[in-house]
């Protein structure tokens, strides 16, 4: 199986506020190959990123993620908020995408109302 995504940095932080160490991995999607189906290309990713990564942590870790495109810094970062470990999976990140689009969406069509 061919990687879906390359690691480009690994960066050890301490957030004194909570007491607390965290690692950050700055990470680049490849491209579906041509036989992937470009709908399930970003799950599938996510979820080969996190396997890997999330498996030796405790299970008290919380885990937090932003997802921004470095391509067009004018797109606003997605944050995750900290979850354990075992509650971050493909389906939350894209529920939760789904809300900030919706949200979106919603506002946008309000204001073409006013």
């Amino acid at each position: 199986m061919a990687r879906r995504f390359e690691i480009e940095d690994t960066i050890t932080r301490e957030y004194r506020l909570f007491c607390a160490t965290g690692t950050q991995l700055v990470i680049r999607l490849l491209p579906p190959s041509d036989t992937t189906d470009p709908m399930s290309h970003f799950p599938d990713s996510l979820n080969d990123l996190f396997r890997p990564e999330l498996q030796n942590l405790s299970e008290s870790v919380m885990v937090g993620i932003t997802i921004q495109n470095r391509e067009n810094q004018n797109d606003k970062p997605i944050r995750i908020s900290f979850r354990r470990k075992d509650q971050l999976a493909a389906n939350v990140i894209l529920s939760l995408a789904h809300m900030v689009s919706q949200s979106i969406l919603d506002l946008m069509q309000w204001k073409s109302f006013s």
